[in-house]
């Protein structure tokens, strides 16, 4: 009998059985896949099969206990897509819709940072795991609300692959992992040493980037009984300022659709409109006001050029080490330890410093005993808008540590079947602390302002006003401790269509947050204060019974209870029907919740903005200790064929309802009701649903000729409804009105990857194409849709050189710069939404891999 192994969807490798000490994984609970595509194995009918671990199941899977899709992405996958980071690679995958946004984000309220957000939801509905276990989320939150783990701490000379579930993981994950889960497995067992190299840079210039990593392993797990895995990484990239790429260059977008005149610019606002400054200062000139970003009247303005003060691309270095040690501690048991630790720098210059009631971002101060005031001076007794030439450069520290430790085993019985058994504990913790440069000191500006008049006031003067500047400081810390024990078997007992398997394990969590704010002496305070803890408990359990030879049933549930708001019990039925080897359908329903996280209970106060149609306007948000968790069903049916040994086809439809949605009321409809307000107080609380489907589908075909062996990879991801009811439009997809949801970013319908790579003797080439289609513009209706865009990455490796491996890519080939969006040059005088793009162009990138 020969069976068919597919990298989407776990299945498993016809063997004899092995000793029980074999099936001890390397990783407490990581649930790994290791199978590989299009490999077919010949087996005598009646020789047992091995159980695997699969990722999203408790037990250890066979043929018959396949029920979700889980795409399989190698190390060598990540390579060939011309990826530098992680990050940037699981940025482009086909099902991170939208709202996923990176440390390249000017003004997000997590910087130095990168989540990833599965099927157009936000971040904090995605899990992502390292080697099966959570890691805590990073200090500060996207958006200063949701909740996420960085990818950035995951240098790539430590993955070995990354399974991701496209479904919700009740039973061994927990619920919470409403959009899907991400688990990155991470190299062990390994043997030698492997240094490698790379430099890169881009065609525009900015972006230089220099790698180098060390991963090292000694001893044998089976002839000493133990193994010792380390890696070293670094990474440094210069970042890219908008001085240095056409499209952003002069910050002029009038020759687009519903594009404005973007530079910094001053002025006064007379009743007859905008008035120019009486001399415009150093480097300024004088500029229509009609067309302007900031004044849209007619009239004049001193503008300069803030290109060069502004970032597209995020100066960071990185380094990371881990070490990790596997021990034989008996026949059937094994113990590990794992160590990790990242320190990442990043600085992002986020334009020039300004205020004014037409600045870009509505000014606002905090005054003792009245609280947030508009910060708006005036100058001949008409309002003053004011950019200083010095640019706001936000750097950034983090440092993630994590430490995990555990043991593990098998067992058999002689009735009950064999037993897998692990218990781990793991603690980590993320400690950001930001540095915010040029902040604008609203005492030394309003004290000049009070002794001037239009005829004595010079711009030279105010530039350098002694204390004029200074640097806000702020800091968070997030830890997670969790305890982890789990048992299971995949033959318990047997039943006429096969063996019945059972699994159960326990949880506990304990999570901490802390977020500081800066100081509140300058203009546009950093306000975001939070500071809780909670305790997690769970109980769950999955039973997988063969109904039929062809069709088997797996049922999961999991009881979690938090000390701030109650228990919760969360369900899940799928089944696996399998008609012939070839094919094979599935279907699962999930029934499950989302805990508020601490920052929505707890937070004392922040204020942000964001865009309200061509304005932007302050925000102030609260903790609500009262909410209630958001209420999930998840529904998915696939299929999975694969006619022959070269080829394989998948489909897959989901569904995923959210009630007692965590959101802020509709900002678009409280600003036209009250319009004009210095800050609109929105509160956290259970106010919508949302309710979104769509299609995924996966092709794999491998075609051997003369020339070498040519293999085609292709997944595409559709979103056919996403939907929040009283909202700007009924509907979400294909449109950019989620920015003035708590998700925040455009979701296009189609987003697709799809490469052809060809492997012949010690070399192998690959040509990419990553494909996001447009979408509609709904938010700034005098603005043009922006198009489907593409890009093409070619990437080449040869190996023919003794334990070398020489390899080079160019991203971008065609040289693409992403569509422009009217609501990002409102948001922060940019040019894309920068949840779906980057406006890196087009890139190289050559490096060497050695092992001895």
């Amino acid at each position: 009998m020969k069976k068919f192994i597919s990298t989407l969807v776990a299945r498993t490798l016809p063997c004899a059985l092995p000793h029980p000490s074999t099936l001890l994984s390397t990783v407490a609970g990581s649930a790994a896949l290791t199978m590989s595509f299009g490999a077919y194995a010949d087996a005598s009918e009646n020789v047992p099969m091995q159980r695997v671990e699969v990722t999203g199941s408790l037990i250890r899977a066979s043929d018959r206990t396949e029920y979700n899709q889980v795409q399989h992405v190698t190390a060598a996958d990540i390579q060939e897509s011309g990826a530098s980071t992680v990050a940037d690679f699981l940025r482009d995958i086909s099902a991170n819709s939208g709202s996923s946004y990176n440390e390249s984000t000017v003004l997000n309220q997590s910087p130095g940072a990168t989540g990833i957000a599965l099927r157009g939801l936000s971040v904090k509905y995605t899990l992502v795991l390292i080697d099966g276990q959570r890691a805590t989320p990073y200090a500060f939150a996207s958006g200063g609300t949701d909740t996420f783990t960085d990818l950035n701490t995951l240098p790539l000379n430590i993955i070995d692959h990354i399974d991701i579930v496209k479904a919700g993981a009740v039973s061994q994950y927990g619920s919470d992992a409403i959009a899907g889960v991400v688990n990155i497995i991470t190299k062990k067992n390994v043997h030698g040493t492997e240094v490698d190299g790379n430099i890169g840079g881009t065609q525009m210039g900015g972006q230089y980037t220099r790698s180098l990593s060390v991963l090292n392993g000694f001893g044998n797990l089976d002839t000493d009984r133990y193994n010792v895995t380390t890696a070293l990484s670094y990474l440094d990239q210069s970042g890219i300022s908008m001085s240095q790429r056409d499209l952003t260059s002069t910050q002029d977008y009038t020759d687009k659709k519903g594009g404005l005149f973007a530079q910094p610019s001053s002025f006064v606002m007379t009743p007859g409109g905008p008035q120019a400054l009486p001399v415009c200062g150093p480097g300024a000139q004088i500029t229509p006001g009609l067309n302007n970003l900031q004044a849209l009247t007619a009239g004049t303005v001193c503008s300069q050029n803030g290109a060069s003060a502004q970032s597209l691309a995020a100066q960071v270095m990185r380094s990371s080490a881990k070490i990790h040690a596997d021990f034989r501690i008996g026949d059937y048991s094994q113990a590990f330890i794992d160590l990790m630790d990242s320190h990442n720098t990043t600085s992002l210059a986020a334009g020039q410093a300004g205020f004014g009631a037409n600045a870009l971002v509505p000014s606002l101060y905090f005054v003792p005993g009245t609280g947030y005031t508009p910060f708006a001076p005036t100058l001949g007794g008409n309002p003053l808008s004011y950019y200083f030439p010095d640019s706001q450069v936000l750097h950034t520290t983090s440092n993630f540590y994590r430490i995990s430790s555990g043991i593990k085993g098998s067992f058999t019985t002689e009735k009950y079947g064999d037993w897998d058994w692990a218990t781990s504990y793991g603690h980590s913790q993320s400690d950001v602390s930001n540095a915010y440069s040029n902040q604008i000191n609203a005492s030394v500006v309003q004290n000049y302002l009070n002794g001037v008049t239009p005829a004595t006031f010079s711009p030279t003067t105010l530039n350098a006003l002694p204390g004029l500047f200074g640097t806000s400081n702020y800091h968070a810390l997030s830890k997670l401790d969790t305890l982890d024990a789990t048992i299971s078997s995949g033959n318990v007992f047997k039943v006429p269509a096969g063996d019945v398997g059972l699994g159960f394990g326990a949880q506990f969590q304990h999570q901490s947050e802390f977020i500081g704010a800066g100081s509140f002496d300058f203009v546009n305070p950093i306000t975001q204060r939070v500071e809780g803890q909670r305790n997690a408990a769970a109980l769950y359990y999955q039973v997988d019974v063969p109904l039929l030879s062809n069709l088997s049933l797996s049922q999961a549930g999991r009881y979690d209870h938090y000390n701030d708001f109650g228990g919760v019990f969360s369900p899940r039925v799928a089944l696996r029907y399998q008609p012939t080897k070839s094919f094979t359908m599935y279907g699962s329903y999930n029934a499950g919740f989302r805990a508020p996280t601490l920052i929505e209970l707890d937070q004392k106060e922040s204020v942000t903005y964001q865009v309200v149609g061509n304005q932007n306007v302050n925000e102030y948000f609260t903790g609500n200790p009262h909410l209630q968790a958001e209420k999930t069903k998840n529904y998915n049916l696939g299929f999975q064929f694969s006619p022959t040994k070269t080829t394989d086809i998948g489909l897959d439809w989901y569904k995923i309802y959210v009630s007692n949605v965590i959101s802020q009321p509709n900002v678009a409809a409280i600003v036209a009701d009250n319009p004009g307000q210095p800050l609109y107080n929105l509160p956290y609380s259970n106010i919508s649903f949302l309710n979104t489907d769509g299609f995924e589908a996966t092709l794999k075909q491998v075609v051997p000729s003369s020339i070498g062996t040519f293999t085609l990879n292709s997944d595409w991801a559709y979103v056919w409804h996403f939907k929040i009811p009283n909202s700007i439009v009924p509907d979400f997809a294909g449109n950019n009105g989620a920015n003035n949801t708590v998700f925040g970013g455009a979701l296009p319908r189609w987003k697709g990857n799809t490469s052809l790579s060809l492997a012949k003797n010690n070399w192998t080439t690959s040509l990419s194409w990553q494909f996001t289609g447009g979408y509609k513009q709904v938010i700034n209706t005098a603005s043009s849709d922006a198009p489907s865009y593409s890009l093409f990455n070619l990437s080449a490796s040869y190996s023919g050189i003794k334990n070398w491996r020489l390899y080079a890519n160019v991203n971008n080939l065609l040289n693409r710069a992403p569509p422009f969006d009217a609501v990002w040059m409102n948001t922060y005088r940019g040019y894309y939404d920068p949840s779906l793009y980057q406006y890196i162009g087009r890139s190289a990138q050559i490096g060497a891999t050695y092992k001895f």
